[in-house]
């Protein structure tokens, strides 16, 4: 009985995921580690903006190109 109500609620849960802003903020977290590599002899780059600001920047563009 405790797994079949562990197994729904691990299921309600994922259904609450946004698959977008977890792909975005996988992308951003690995590149920002593959930036602080060791022998990496580059410019830090200021970290890309969070998903947040980049839906709401997509958002912005999208009512831009309607008028």
């Amino acid at each position: 009985m405790l797994r079949l109500a562990l197994l729904a609620t691990v299921a309600l849960l994922s259904g609450c995921a946004s698959p977008d802003r977890n792909f975005y903020e996988g992308i951003r977290q690995e590149n920002a580690r593959r930036q602080h590599e060791p022998g990496r002899d580059i410019s830090r780059d200021a970290p890309p903006p969070g998903y947040d600001a980049y839906e709401k920047e997509r958002q912005r563009l999208k009512e831009e190109a309607r008028q």
